[in-house]
């Protein structure tokens, strides 16, 4: 008799739980958990990096100005990618006046240093190493709000030269 009624305790237990367990878990609001929370999943959440460990922000693209109206060093950064051009008007007899786009070529984005070389046009190309950091502009809708510098050199193969110049170029106004 002790034998069945602690079976009949014991089965009493167990559906007790059972329907209360089920009722607890339709009647709980939803929530937001932070990912990897085990409370929230069975599996692991694997977070998975891009093909850099940059350190410079990706809201660092855009466009910075390299002196004249309309040149400029358009820069995207995006899952840890780096693409972009330079954009000039030509100054040969050939090509006065009309405007040149450099697109990259060859790119590195690691940690702070920023690396591109851009292809050839009229067997004038660029490359550039250095960083991006936080200019004097208060808000991103100011020019300046952040700063490419470094090194920024010119290679003309028709001459065989190369221009090099230390430079600090200033973004210009996000818009948008």
């Amino acid at each position: 008799m002790k034998r069945q009624l602690r079976h009949g305790v014991v089965v009493m237990a167990l559906l007790l739980l059972f329907a209360f367990g089920g009722r607890a878990q339709s009647t709980t609001q939803p929530a937001l958990h932070h990912r990897g929370d085990p409370s929230t999943t069975d599996h692991p959440v694997v977070v998975r990096q891009g093909k850099t460990n940059s350190l410079i922000p990706e809201d660092a693209s855009g466009e910075y100005m390299l002196g004249r109206p309309g040149e400029l060093i358009q820069i995207t950064m995006q899952f840890g990618e780096l693409s972009g051009y330079v954009s000039r008007r030509g100054d040969e007899e050939s090509d006065n006046g009309t405007p040149l786009t450099f697109f990259f070529d060859k790119t590195s984005l690691q940690r702070q240093d920023l690396k591109f070389t851009t292809r050839q046009i009229h067997g004038v190309w660029y490359s550039f190493q250095g960083t991006i950091v936080r200019g004097s502009g208060k808000t991103r809708e100011e020019d300046g709000y952040y700063l490419l510098s470094g090194e920024l050199v010119e290679h003309d193969n028709a001459q065989k030269t190369e221009s090099r110049r230390t430079v600090s170029l200033k973004s210009g106004r996000q818009l948008g």
